[in-house]
């Protein structure tokens, strides 16, 4: 069926059911930021290629929303006369209750999907759609009764992760996790169904996801028990038999709603509503009582113990050989004129496998060459990719995961001639990169406030970038994690970033931009480790530890904008990068980099 097809067929199903709306997601019931194949609902029924977006189709009209990274892919993909597509949070585009409102009348019903749709979202439906009598049914997949081939969930085998990239056992892991419970009361439940989460706290990993070693899982844990439901066939014995050592219970993977169903009355039980898919979080016992707050074991693994961080160094030092290649083979072949987006994604990949540490990508490669790169989150393919001619910036933005830690980078590099507008734009950028570096902060400062303290030199010059200054990163995990985010606006996908404090051991890229449309776009990312600093009579103040070594495009860089301070600070991390990164590289690759990390000209 064609995406038109696929319309009709489920309008025939709403209007046998009563139906007046239906609500389709990209989610799965873990709220993953990239799912299984088997859960691209929204994907599948749009044609759209991208992981964040959501539509409502009704009687005559079919909506669709996604945000301003994926606008363009959008537009490019869903094939027209089928969804209206709708940028999230432009003034012109309509808020999506709002727009459903309007065409809902008294004792109609809105169909979702209750195993995917997640407690705070279907508060969040109640509370907006403000129709009298409103039915929300959660009890039909819509979409799932007219996908013929739907995917199934992977097989693939769960792996364990060696002891020294773990870094803390399993038994040490849910210590900690039952010390967090104990605030709580001493018979307290934690339902866990974040992916990251689970993955984390058993030390183990799978093959679930192109982009994020994870298995699909839910756990329920107590000062007593921990169990862990999967798919037991994908668990060796040996791994069965580790788990079982250390005090794991296993189940299947349906098993968690029959679990939670049976938690013992007036006991409390701790969810994050944000990650609980709505059905299984109406399961719960009505004798019971419900914390809701953020995932204990998020805020746990966000602060990296001292081992873990090690790795994250030994992880950055091994993607930035592999990067420093790439820039080498882009320099060399930038005059060819044979060169397009799609080959650096795939190039980088080639050199990262000569790493027995790599595991694998963790994102499509962001590659954009001159007005492509002012998409910030703009991906080429095979089949679209724009060529790389002699002139201008080349931004790509890659994310791994080695045995021993994810990382996250992105440089923008000259290909050819820039222009005095390019070269103050990259000057600029730089100038917020190093601000969010050398920045000192109070403990107790969330990433808001860092974030506009980063903004406010793009600000004074009556520029900005729409995202967020820094996201946090995983260990082997989701690139993107929580609970804290450097970012001024509210995040969906990190609802408790406003109120949470950076704490020592959290781990964040450090990546403004200038983005402009037609032009050019420019982004320079290296990630940073929160860690202490002084502590006097005004408190403890903290630190940023930058762990990425990549050179800078010098020649891009006007040195008389930039302060002595700023000069300075260039000059000591290029000595930094040459001394950490130039022992992983032969002699040539040495000599090229000790080029690229020369003192800057003086004014």
């Amino acid at each position: 069926m064609d995406t038109a097809q696929k319309i009709l067929a489920l309008r025939k199903r709403m209007q046998k059911a009563n139906v007046k709306a239906l609500y389709v997601s990209s989610a799965d019931p873990h709220q993953s930021e990239s799912v299984a194949d088997h859960w691209k609902t929204v994907q599948w029924l749009t044609g759209f290629t991208g992981s964040m977006g959501y539509a409502i189709l009704t009687e005559k009209e079919a909506e669709f929303w996604t945000d301003g990274r994926y606008t363009t892919q959008a537009q490019r993909e869903i094939p027209e006369n089928t969804f209206h597509i709708n940028t999230i949070a432009t003034p012109q585009a309509p808020l999506w209750y709002e727009w459903l409102s309007d065409r809902l009348q008294k004792d109609d019903t809105v169909a979702i999907d209750g195993e995917v749709l997640s407690e705070a979202q279907f508060q969040d439906f109640k509370e907006k759609l403000s129709v009298e009598n409103l039915v929300i049914s959660s009890d039909r997949n819509f979409v799932a009764e007219i996908w013929d081939d739907r995917p199934s969930i992977p097989t693939d085998l769960i792996w364990e992760l060696e002891a020294q990239y773990a870094v803390e056992t399993r038994i040490e892991k849910l210590a900690k996790l039952r010390e967090k419970l104990l605030a709580y009361g001493p018979n307290t439940v934690t339902l866990l169904c974040g992916l990251d989460d689970i993955a984390w706290l058993t030390n183990l990993r799978g093959h679930d996801n192109p982009l994020y070693p994870f298995f699909h899982a839910y756990a329920l844990v107590s000062q007593k028990e921990a169990h862990l439901c999967t798919n037991l066939e994908k668990l060796s014995e040996s791994i069965r038999a580790h788990l079982s050592g250390d005090g794991w219970l296993l189940h299947n993977y349906q098993d968690i709603n029959a679990l939670v169903s049976q938690i013992p009355a007036n006991a409390v039980i701790y969810t994050d509503p944000f990650k609980t898919p709505f059905k299984l979080y109406e399961t719960v016992p009505q004798s019971c009582f419900i914390h809701d707050g953020p995932d204990l074991v998020t805020a746990i693994k966000a602060m990296k113990s001292p081992g873990e961080q090690n790795n994250i160094r030994e992880a950055n030092r091994h993607e930035a050989a592999a990067v420093i290649r790439l820039m080498r083979w882009i320099e060399a072949n930038a005059d060819s004129g044979s060169l397009d987006e799609y080959q650096v994604g795939q190039k980088l990949e080639e050199f990262r496998k000569l790493d027995p540490l790599y595991v694998q990508p963790a994102n499509r490669p962001i590659v954009g060459y001159a007005e492509n790169a002012a998409l910030p989150h703009y991906r080429p393919t095979a089949t679209m990719s724009a060529s790389i001619k002699p002139q201008g910036f080349l931004l790509f933005d890659v994310c791994a995961h080695y045995k021993c830690g994810s990382t996250d980078l992105t440089r923008t590099v000259k290909v050819g001639p820039l222009t005095e507008e390019m070269k103050h734009d990259y000057t600029l950028t730089l100038k917020c990169h190093i601000k969010l570096a050398t920045q000192k902060f109070p403990y107790g400062t969330t990433g808001n406030l860092l974030d506009a303290i980063v903004k406010s030199i793009q600000w004074n010059e009556f520029t900005s970038f729409n995202h967020g200054t820094g996201h946090g990163i995983g260990y082997l995990l989701n690139i993107h994690e929580g609970p804290g985010k450097i970012i001024t606006d509210f995040a969906p996908a990190f609802p408790w970033a406003l109120n949470t404090p950076l704490e020592e051991g959290m781990l964040f890229s450090n990546e403004p931009g200038i983005y402009k449309p037609g032009r050019h776009g420019i982004r320079l990312e290296n990630a940073v480790l929160v860690q202490k600093d002084i502590k006097n009579e005004f408190g403890q103040f903290m630190r940023f530890e930058t762990v990425t070594f990549l050179p800078f495009e010098q020649e891009a860089i006007v040195v008389e904008e930039l302060s002595e301070s700023e000069r300075d600070w260039i000059d000591n991390y290029h000595q930094e990068v040459y001394r950490r990164i130039s022992q992983l590289l032969n002699k040539e690759e040495q000599q090229w980099l000790k080029e690229k990390t020369r003192p800057l000209e003086s004014c």
